[in-house]
């Protein structure tokens, strides 16, 4: 099929060097040396990810070598087909290349590396790569390619190639294309299921096209890309397309000369049936690569550096004196940027990293991720809990199959929010097992509704409030009216899991009262606000759920009355009912990693009938809710605690660096941050092959703003508690309050302060417990001494 308009005479020329040179060094992330065994080379693929929050693409070197465990992963797209539940599906890939001579292929595993190296730079966000192999027969062939694809146009993709033979001359072969044999790997080892199916292949002298489309939903994806040599300039090249079963492949054959360079460009466009009606795809994807085409990479490679750009400006976070933590939590940055939903979408607990934890939507969201999007990217943030208020019809189906009434959010959302936690996993002894989380970790509904509060007290936005919010509140609070059981005066919730999922089938836990405590006490004073001041959309409002007063008189009497066990002696919260009457065991011992090691006769079988937790739940409802306990609460139940917390979540580590902060613990809160910023760039629990921690990813944000930098809203006025490590000279970061922009530069001896803002009214500032009225569009200089 010919199209004038991609012949190559009408193809933007190569991009100039500069805009693909690397940043500095403090901004890359370099993995050097190649390893053959699976876990390094998908631990690489897992950190190496580059993406722009419509669609992520592992770090996987072209040629695929064995072991690897290469995807594209577009945000929403999720299937059932032959899984046990809907997950995340592994999408057509169009970075795939391979290079023959002579009948050997140029690849890691059959060819010795002389020099490999692989660099992320994230103030790029692009994915660079250089190999010197040596093949069996001697020849020398140096590899460089650079990948991206583009913030400011989340279709767009690039790659550049670029081929040296090095002691030879000689036809080299170059082959890529679309790849549609895509599999998501299954539960049991190398089970692999299925999810696309093909609906169209085209090919033309200097384009592909590949469309397919999910077996159960009938989403469709569809890739066009045009191929080509840019430099040098000859017209000796032989062209081949290629068709093997479902992938496309376009091989250019060369005549090499030794020592020159051979620069090939390939320029992608993905789209989904979401975007382009399904019987459109071909045409708006071919249409919208021609203009790809026309415009050049050059142009779009600039829009993208000045929209990665604009992201940083924003976003980043400086630490002064310490390049390790600098490093470290630039790279989690760097992770959330690129994981941003630009439509109404939830994210994963694996981001789009992989199909870990197939994808789904957890707890994670709100708690440990939301944040960084509320103070930066609210428009982000309103996209996320957009996707919770779009999921409200399969929470309310939650609900009614379990006999409650209201809404209860899934504890593993997908695409309608139905639960789709899987039946069964293999727990840390490696045994099949029956999963209860589904049924039972219900606090994730008040974790949502958390989220909803903190984004309207950051951002203000009334209208998200009114037209959604409202509603996820009311119908969450209704359904913790029906789960709760009356004993007594008392409320009481049964048959829970709260964060530390090491005890289940658990009666009262503590996270989880006092999180639904807040929940119906917030339902019900929203009630009364809207009686106040906005009857009529009140009356809208309840009219679509059928809400009476009386029933939200019921929330505050269940509020006033839930079960909360506190021993006013000791100052410490029992996490459950009963858990002062298990074996007792504190943490002695470490690993040489610094991983807690169990006591002796404990192991993951009989673990539930002690008082030793899997992640920290006391702390976490202390930190969320920091007012209502005292300070020496927090010091009595930290003490207590932590000597029982062996940390095996990645959600642990920042709560007890957070509160450590708060409780004066800080040699220790250093080192929680350091675990949790290096969590998956060291691979700290031997699982990052599976995905990115994303809630470490977000707890490593939270802990160096919250913690060290101590920033948090209260009411109508900034809190600053700051305390640095001794090596950190400064600490600077910028948060969006509302209408305002604060930068924050906290020293030893004293934080700068500038909050630019049309309105002109100063704003008051509490810096341990001294408070000021700082004026707008000034820098305000405080002393201070945190010690």
């Amino acid at each position: 099929m010919n199209n004038p308009a991609l012949t190559p005479g009408n193809v933007a020329g190569t991009v100039p060097d500069k805009l693909l040179t690397l940043s500095g060094d403090e901004w890359l992330l370099r993995r050097k040396g190649f390893r053959k065994s699976e876990k390094s080379i998908q631990v690489n693929e897992t950190l190496l990810t580059i993406g722009n929050g419509y669609l992520n693409i592992r770090g996987s070197l072209e040629e695929l070598p064995p072991g690897h465990s290469g995807g594209m992963y577009l945000n929403g797209i999720f299937d059932k087909s032959e899984a046990d539940v809907e997950e995340l599906v592994k999408c057509p890939m169009w970075t795939d290349l391979s290079i023959w001579v002579e009948g050997q292929k140029f690849c890691l595993s059959s060819c010795k590396a002389l020099h490999h190296e692989q660099t992320l730079d994230l103030k790029k966000g692009t994915l660079h790569r250089s190999t010197t192999f040596r093949d069996p027969a001697g020849k020398l062939i140096t590899l460089e390619t650079v990948r991206l694809v583009f913030m400011h146009d989340m279709h767009l993709g690039y790659m550049q190639v670029k081929i040296t033979p090095r002691n030879f001359s000689g036809p080299i072969r170059v082959l890529t294309g679309l790849n549609g044999d895509v599999c998501n790997r299954g539960f049991f080892p190398r089970e692999m299921l299925k999810h696309l199916q093909l609906e169209r292949i085209e090919r033309g002298r200097v384009f592909m096209y590949l469309e397919m489309k999910t077996r159960e939903r009938g989403i469709r994806i569809s890739e066009a890309a045009s191929w080509r040599l840019v430099s040098p300039s000859f017209h000796n090249l032989k062209w081949e397309p290629r068709i093997y079963g479902e992938k496309f492949t376009s091989e250019i054959t060369i005549e090499a000369k030794k020592g020159e360079s051979y620069i090939f460009e390939k320029l992608a466009v993905v789209t989904t049936s979401r975007e382009i009606k399904p019987d459109e795809m071909f045409k708006g994807s071919i249409c919208k690569l021609k203009a790809f085409v026309r415009s050049g990479a050059e142009r779009e490679i600039t829009a993208h550096l000045a929209a990665w750009s604009e992201k940083w400006k924003q976003a980043d976070v400086v630490i002064r004196g310490d390049e390790e933590a600098q490093h470290a939590l630039r790279y989690n940055i760097y992770q959330l940027l690129i994981n941003g939903p630009v439509r109404p979408a939830g994210i994963g607990a694996k981001f789009l990293s992989s199909e870990g934890y197939l994808g789904h939507v957890f707890w994670d969201t709100e708690i440990f991720i939301l944040p960084f999007y509320i103070y930066n990217f609210p428009e982000i943030a309103r996209n996320m809990l957009l996707y919770r208020y779009n999921t409200l019809g399969g929470a309310r189906e939650n609900a009614r199959k379990m006999g409650y009434k209201g809404a209860k959010y899934a504890w593993e959302s997908a695409v309608t929010g139905e639960d789709v936690t899987p039946r069964f996993a293999s727990k840390l002894e490696k045994t099949i097992r029956l999963i209860y989380t589904g049924t039972e970790e219900d606090h994730i509904v008040s974790d949502v509704i958390y989220g909803v509060e903190k984004y309207f007290r950051v951002t203000g936005d009334v209208s998200f409030l009114i037209d959604y919010g409202l509603e996820m509140v009311f119908l969450t609070a209704r359904f913790w009216a029906s789960r709760v059981v009356k004993i007594g005066e008392q409320y009481e919730i049964h048959c829970v899991i709260g964060p530390d999922e090491f005890h289940e089938h658990v009666n009262n836990n503590a996270y989880t009262n006092f999180i639904v405590k807040w929940h119906l006490r917030l339902a019900a004073m929203l009630y009364k606000y809207m009686v106040r001041n906005d009857a009529g959309m009140l009356r809208n409002i309840s009219s679509k759920i059928e809400l009476a007063g009386e029933e939200v008189e019921s929330w505050m009497d269940i509020s006033r009355n839930l079960k909360f066990s506190y021993n006013a002696e000791t100052k410490i919260y029992e996490q459950f009912d009963g858990y002062f009457s298990l074996r007792d065991y504190v943490i002695t011992d470490f690993d040489r990693k610094g991983h807690p090691v169990l006591p002796r006769g404990v192991h993951y079988r009989n673990i539930q009938s002690t008082r030793l937790i899997k992640q920290a739940d006391v702390m976490s409802m202390m930190l969320l809710f920091p007012h209502a306990f005292s300070d020496e609460d927090k010091m009595a139940n930290y003490d207590y605690y932590e000597r029982r917390t062996v940390h095996k979540s990645s959600l642990s580590h920042c709560i007890h660096a957070m509160m450590g902060l708060t409780t004066g613990r800080r040699t220790r809160a250093y080192s929680y941050f350091m675990k949790t910023a290096l969590f998956d760039l060291e691979n700290l629990h031997e699982n990052s092959a599976l995905g990115i921690h994303a809630a470490a990813v977000g707890g490593t944000w939270q802990t160096a703003i919250y913690g060290f930098g101590g920033f948090s809203i209260k009411s109508d006025r900034l809190v600053l508690k700051p305390w640095l490590p001794k090596k950190w000279e400064s600490l600077s970061f910028t948060v969006r309050w509302g209408e305002r922009a604060v930068d924050v530069t906290v020293y030893h001896e004293r934080v700068e302060v500038m909050i630019r803002s049309a309105e002109e009214s100063p704003v008051p500032l509490s810096l341990y417990r001294k408070t000021y009225k700082i004026e707008v569009n000034r820098l305000t200089v405080l002393p201070y001494c945190s010690s």
